[in-house]
């Protein structure tokens, strides 16, 4: 009878312990996969979890977040639901690549990494209270979701307070390039849009990275934006030429853990630096093609994020910020150029593509991200100055872009094409690319050569395309040339028509010292010499005519309607051209204006201009105040006396959603701010005499 007993008693033992011992260990059985060990930790406005992965593949993590504990299977709900990860979600799969070898994250600067068996997920905090996470498997073979809750297991069984803050970047490690010490860093994202941290992924959470390079030493440092392209390595040099130097470097890059080739996640593919659909899944390659929905433009977002942080962070110039690539990084550089015009000084981009679609080889891939260009899916990049959003595909195509950007400031542009290049051909799309600068008055220098995509066969050296970027800046005038009457001909597309190599304003030039007031503007500019190949080019001129965009002005602003003289004089101090014109919208354009290499002065001044002194103004000082309207707020601020100003809205990213001219009259003045979406949001009223700053919530 005691025997029995003792084997009744071992079997009623053996029934508990065993499903405990599937449960904790993550055996596959009749209530599925576990992970156990789920722990959080707060950092930075974002809570970090980490728990360790049943012994399998294949498989999904769901993240759950809940005021209330996850005590049952009933909590799991979908309005709780954050995001996935895949298997092997605490390794860098991107750094590993780069590396050659297993690197997995660090969640904290000084903190060891993560190991092989653990799982990651990464939650920007979106409000100060504490929060209960439950992290649940599901086997992708079958698409079972094992909704088992095994509290302090895959439940967390005390909540983790959450405080509200910027996330920052965290530090991964350091490498040596060419001599140069390359920091690199770890942005953990997610698809959680917040007012200091909007979603940079679609799936969930992820960590992408870039790295930092000081040059040099100044008080003040300019920052270069470096897209790196695909092959680059841990041992690869910066991109960057090393004559470029007193500044800081970031290197970013456009990866995702996209099948390649084989059907294998993590081998990675790319999004030419734009972005995807909000419900496209970053670990397939197998999406469906949308027709609804926003394609949002993550990469670019991500990427502005980390030079956003940086200008926080170092002792960055925030009115010299420049990007640079090459071939399809040289399209980023150039796309976030477009998106970002206002905070973009100069770009220059070496054999890029000019806009890109969903042909060829990883069409169908495109096609998951971008949709179908017939449905017209629209992005998340607002229309300039207005409340709506542009389509995806004329985000994606640069030559739209310059057009839509015409009115606003926009960075000068400086880029190079080869004549010989059969990546990106030389083709009548480079025409129409050039047409477009040109019409649209961007400022810059557009050359082309016999160059390959790998720049063999070139005329131009690196020193003479290489614009000199830190003479543009944000906060200063400039002059766009255009439809010069001594520019070489690029031809109609086909590599034996026209010039063999060349320049759209290559012959171009100004003196910085520039004269920006309230009623009056004068720039003084001049034929260069144009250098080709080490030593001058065969032709050389003395004078031309060209059509002249005046850009960037920081006082001179003129009201609609406004009557503006301009007058041209030369090196002796004579008046050789002059004229007048009525002030419309967008920038003043002087057409087929006389320059000569010794100098020409043009000055520009607004008719029955009063200058107003500062301190009349000044005291008190102007300050806006806001009511509720149908549509948004109306601002109301009242002023001594007429005068131009400019009405700035960003986001907390430091995104422009509005720039515009108001033109504010002695007395009150009254004007409308659309809703931009929910959050918090900067407006900004400047004008020659005082500037006002608010925050407003929506």
């Amino acid at each position: 009878m005691k025997t029995t007993n003792q084997t009744r008693a071992n079997q009623h033992f053996l029934r508990i312990l065993i499903p405990l011992f599937f449960l904790f260990t993550g055996y596959s059985n009749s209530f599925g996969l576990n992970v156990t060990d789920l722990k959080a930790t707060y950092s930075n406005g974002q809570i970090f979890l980490t728990w360790t992965n049943p012994n399998q593949t294949n498989l999904q993590y769901k993240v759950y977040r809940s005021t209330t504990k996850f005590s049952s299977s009933a909590n799991l709900i979908s309005s709780k639901y954050l995001g996935f990860v895949r298997d092997n979600s605490a390794k860098n799969l991107h750094f590993s690549d780069l590396k050659n070898s297993d690197v997995y994250y660090k969640i904290k600067t000084d903190g060891q990494p993560l190991t092989s068996k653990q799982g990651l997920y990464v939650v920007t905090c979106t409000t100060n209270q504490p929060y209960y996470y439950a992290v649940t498997v599901t086997t992708l073979s079958n698409g079972s979701e094992s909704k088992v809750i095994v509290m302090g297991q895959n439940s967390l069984s005390s909540g983790i307070s959450e405080v509200v803050a910027r996330p920052l970047p965290v530090l991964q490690e350091n490498s040596t390039s060419n001599g140069e010490v390359k920091n690199w860093y770890a942005q953990f994202v997610n698809n959680q849009e917040t007012p200091l941290y909007p979603a940079m992924n679609s799936t969930g959470s992820y960590g992408f990275n870039f790295y930092l390079t000081k040059r040099g030493n100044a008080t003040k440092y300019p920052l270069m934006v470096v897209f790196e392209g695909a092959g680059t390595t841990l041992n690869t040099g910066v991109g960057l030429d090393a004559s470029v130097t007193d500044c800081y470097i970031i290197g970013v890059f456009d990866w995702l853990p996209i099948p390649s080739g084989g059907g294998e996640v993590g081998k990675g593919d790319n999004t030419y630096f734009s972005g995807y659909h909000e419900n496209f899944n970053i670990y397939s390659d197998n999406n469906p093609i949308p027709k609804s929905g926003t394609v949002k433009m993550y990469v670019q977002t991500r990427i502005m994020d980390a030079v956003h942080w940086a200008q926080q962070t170092l002792p960055i110039d925030p009115v010299r910020v420049y990007t640079k690539g090459l071939s399809s990084s040289g399209y980023g550089a150039l796309l976030c150029a477009m998106i970002h015009p206002k905070e973009i000084a100069a770009c220059y981009s070496i054999v890029e593509p000019m806009f890109v679609a969903p042909i060829g080889s990883k069409g169908q891939l495109y096609l998951q991200m971008w949709g179908d260009a017939k449905d017209q899916l629209k992005s998340d990049v607002h229309v300039p100055n207005e409340s709506g959003f542009l389509p995806a595909y004329t985000v994606l195509d640069n030559r739209q872009m310059v057009n839509i950007n015409r009115k606003s400031e926009m960075p000068l542009v400086f880029d190079v094409h080869g004549k010989k290049d059969i990546t990106i051909s030389w083709s009548p799309w480079i025409i129409e690319w050039y047409d477009s600068l040109q019409n649209n008055h961007v400022g810059g220098v557009f050359y082309w050569d016999q160059r390959n995509h790998s720049g063999n066969g070139k005329n131009f050296e690196n020193e003479e395309t290489t614009p000199d970027f830190y003479r543009y800046q944000t906060n200063k005038s400039y002059p766009a040339f255009s439809h010069c009457t001594i520019d070489q001909n690029p031809g109609n597309g086909t590599s034996t028509n026209g010039d063999p190599f060349g320049a759209l304003n290559g012959y171009l030039d100004w003196d910085d010292d520039i004269t920006d007031n309230k009623c009056d503007y004068t720039i003084t500019v001049m034929v260069k010499n144009q250098y080709v190949g080490g030593g001058l080019g065969q032709e050389q001129y003395t004078t031309c005519k060209t059509d002249i965009t005046f850009r960037n002005q920081q006082n001179f602003h003129p009201v609609n309607g406004a009557s503006i003289n301009w007058k041209n004089y030369n090196d002796d101090n004579d008046l050789i051209q002059s004229g007048s014109l009525n002030y419309g919208d967008g920038p003043i354009t002087l057409k087929a204006v006389t320059v000569n290499k010794s100098g020409n002065r043009i000055e520009l001044k607004i008719n029955s201009c009063q200058r107003v002194e500062g301190s009349t103004l000044e005291s008190p000082k102007p300050q806006m105040f806001f009511t509720h309207s149908s549509n948004g707020y109306t601002a109301h601020v009242d002023v001594i006396a007429d005068q131009n100003s400019s009405l700035y809205v960003y986001d907390l990213m430091g995104r422009v959603m509005m720039n515009k001219k108001v033109y504010l009259q002695a007395g009150s003045n009254d004007f409308e701010i659309p809703a931009f979406g929910s959050g918090i949001f900067i407006i900004e009223l400047r004008s020659d005499f005082f500037t006002d700053t608010k925050k407003l919530f929506f």
